[in-house]
């Protein structure tokens, strides 16, 4: 009975979420049950005891709470905000010497801080303020003689489904939040967040290695933070915890140690299979790039799908933004599945990352065999010249980049406006007639992307009367006169313009 009635690190302390000012938040509000989860996972009794601990970023000092609470030795919390260090030092004077509470910011302590300092180092929910990432790693390990726990943000677009779980990134992003000392509100600013695979060879190159996989948290309403899911928009949760020990044996060695010496592992391009592949894969990639088409005979056929992807992004302005734009145009409908085609699918990019959003009523067409047959699978791929009317009705119809190639346009606008359901959605891209100077724009576009004088003149007569465009006006009067309303341009970069317009309910 007595184990029942155990008491909490803040059971006699409510102070500690009670009057900590983000208990306001709208969104993961500081709570009891919020500490107690958060610092139950990154901070177990057993790895507690007898330790120094150096909390960066302390806040109002809940951590410390927590930390001298369940049998640390000694606990240094170290915060630039004057209310949260004064309010900090206040919550925590019940622990006396056994605390210190320093008014300074992070780099400047660390790099005034001696080797091997603290048992154990903190970073929870500060390591994704700050732009040089491998900076803070390098002296928080410095100061660490045992382990650092880090409690971070997965990269946005990693979030967003846009790139691979394991890839190794840091992700610039201008508008990371910061919570204020006072009030309610937070700072918007310039910052970085490191995926948990950067991480690992950020601490790799210090001696340190992870001692388990992501630390798992308890999830319920005070956890949501850790559980972007709840909310619908991902799978993956906003933050991810893990402790990193002391393990010299692991330690990695950068390319730049190794140079002045030339100690580090060494590859021959003459005889070495790996660069000789690679110059070879290199050499073909070029070549497909380049097509070889006559000039007006331009074709999506087996040598441009297999290059296609690169080939889009080097040379359609906006490309990934557009499709990233369509799939949440359709995330903010009320329709949790609705039925989506993308005209001119390809190989299913935009299928793709419509897939990884959630949604499976997924259509794509293409009069191209070649480019199907290199598509994404996990949608219903149909191969046609016209548009499928058969298999609406449509909630979304996605046309990028495709009627301009399509002979009678109209018609095809007009099959699909038929083949909407009532209130549904098409979105359409298009390269518009332009001026000499915006034309040039757009070639500027190709040449910071590496496509050269000549790719860019052969590819001009290759696209002559394949490639149609019309004027900016055309389009607006087209869909203005099939009767579709709310007509609106969401994207125009350089001659490509993107229209949203909604049929009728």
């Amino acid at each position: 009975m007595a184990n029942l009635c155990k008491t909490l690190a803040y059971d006699d302390y409510p102070a500690f979420y009670q009057e900590d000012n983000r208990r306001h938040r709208g969104f993961n509000p500081t709570s009891k049950a919020f500490l107690e989860a958060k610092f139950g996972t990154l901070l177990p009794a057993h790895l507690l005891q007898g330790k120094t601990v150096l909390d960066l970023g302390s806040c109002y000092g809940a951590a410390g709470q927590w930390a001298l609470f369940n049998g640390a030795a000694r606990y240094t919390g170290v915060e630039v905000q004057q209310n949260y260090v004064s309010e900090s030092r206040r919550l925590l004077a019940h622990w006396q010497d056994r605390v210190e509470i320093i008014h300074q910011d992070v780099r400047s302590y660390l790099l005034a801080t001696d080797d091997q300092a603290f048992d154990l180092v903190l970073l929870a929910g500060m390591l994704y303020h700050f732009v040089d990432t491998k900076q803070i790693i390098d002296q928080a390990c410095r100061v660490a003689s045992q382990q650092v726990v880090v409690e971070t943000n997965y990269p946005p677009s990693m979030r967003a489904g846009k790139l691979p779980l394991d890839m190794a990134i840091t992700e610039y992003v201008t508008d990371q939040e910061v919570n204020l000392d006072h009030g309610n509100q937070s700072m918007l600013g310039i910052s970085a967040t490191t995926s948990l695979s950067a991480l690992d060879i950020l601490f790799r190159l210090n001696g340190f290695t992870k001692q388990e996989n992501k630390l798992a948290f308890p999830l319920n309403p005070d956890t949501v933070i850790y559980d972007e899911s709840a909310l619908g928009s991902s799978d993956l949760p906003i933050r991810f915890a893990v402790r990193y020990g002391r393990d010299e044996q692991q330690k990695l060695t950068t390319l730049e140690s190794h140079l002045p010496q030339q100690s580090g592992q060494k590859r021959s391009w003459e005889h070495d299979p790996v660069s000789a592949a690679r110059t070879l894969e290199y050499q073909q990639q070029a070549i497909l790039l380049a097509s070889t088409a006559a000039p007006g005979e331009w074709r999506f056929d087996a040598q441009v799908a297999e290059v296609f992807d690169g080939i889009a992004r080097r040379e359609i302005p906006d490309y990934l933004r557009v499709i990233d734009l369509c799939v949440r145009v359709i995330g903010k409908g009320k329709l949790k599945q609705p039925k989506i085609i993308d005209v001119g699918s390809a190989t299913g990019e935009t299928l793709r990352q419509l897939y990884q959003a959630g949604y499976r009523n997924l259509y794509g067409v293409d009069a191209s065999a070649d480019m199907l047959a290199k598509s994404f699978q996990e949608a219903t791929l149909i191969h046609s010249d016209s548009f499928p009317e058969i298999q609406g009705p449509f909630d979304y119809v996605l046309n990028n980049w495709t009627l301009h190639f399509i002979r009678n346009p109209l018609e095809y606008l007009e099959a699909i406006k038929r083949s909407l359901a009532p209130g549904g959605t098409l979105i359409l891209s298009d390269k518009v007639s332009s001026s000499a100077c915006v034309h040039d724009l757009y070639y500027d576009y190709k040449r910071a992307n590496g496509v050269t004088e000549e790719e860019i003149d052969r590819k001009r007569q290759q696209i002559e009367g394949v490639l149609v465009t019309y004027p900016f006006t055309w389009y607006l009067n087209v869909l203005a006169n099939l009767g579709l309303e709310k007509i609106e341009v969401i994207n125009a970069n350089t001659a490509f313009v993107t229209f949203m317009a909604v049929k009728p309910v």
